[in-house]
């Protein structure tokens, strides 16, 4: 069960990173389609937070940072059924979440998954079209939040990292960080279908790699 475990773990890896390249594409695509000022109102909202942070939160503790790194893990905990027995989070001495259980996606979740961001993108194909710009702005602000304390978060020695295996952990947080940022200029318009067609084009394109990578493998081996 274990060995199996693996193959699943690190197959999943290798798709992630053909996904790499299929969800960059995407993004691009995504990108091209949006109205200019729908990006520039996201860089509006990212500009904000980033001066905010350098100004001033970069001189405090990380409160709200280390909220949201552990409320993602209890999240992801929650969605695999793990019971959270405590969380807590404090401005000096950091957060901490203990979960009955446990797997690699828990721990790596608040390096790839931008909690407050992904909760507007959610909020947006239901809420008025004049309000979209409010939206936009505060969806740059939630993704800055996002990838400045990740920055800092970041690095081999931090545990969670380590216990899913470094080369492991950039892979995956690389495919979905890529994956939600695409996710969030597509979701710019407040539409459900630009979702849908942004989550499709880097399926089909991952896929199209994916058959090309095999096919290169498969006429390699013919020709030893």
């Amino acid at each position: 069960m274990v060995i199996i475990g693996k193959i699943c773990k690190y197959a999943f890896a290798l798709l992630c990173l053909l996904g790499i390249s299929g969800f960059s594409n995407a993004l691009a695509g995504s990108f091209k389609n949006q109205e200019m000022s729908s990006i520039f109102e996201l860089g509006i909202g990212a500009g904000v937070f980033f001066v905010l942070w350098m100004f001033y939160l970069s001189k405090r503790e990380n409160f709200w940072s280390v909220v949201e790194h552990e409320l993602t893990h209890a999240l992801f905990a929650l969605i695999f059924l793990k019971k959270v027995r405590t969380l807590s989070a404090n401005r000096s001495k950091g957060g901490l979440v203990q979960v009955e259980g446990g797997n690699w996606i828990i721990a790596l979740a608040p390096y790839f998954f931008p909690l407050l961001s992904v909760f507007i993108i959610l909020m947006k194909p239901i809420i008025l079209s004049s309000h979209q710009w409010l939206l936009n702005l505060l969806l740059g602000f939630s993704l800055m939040f996002h990838y400045v304390y990740l920055f800092g978060e970041f690095h081999p020695g931090q545990p969670d990292l380590r216990k899913s295996g470094i080369v492991f952990a950039i892979v995956i947080i690389i495919f979905f960080n890529i994956f939600f940022i695409g996710l969030s200029i597509s979701s710019l318009s407040g539409q459900w279908s630009e979702l849908w067609n942004y989550i499709n084009h880097g399926i089909n394109k991952t896929a199209t790699i994916t058959i090309s990578v095999l096919n290169y493998l498969q006429k390699s081996l013919v020709s030893l």
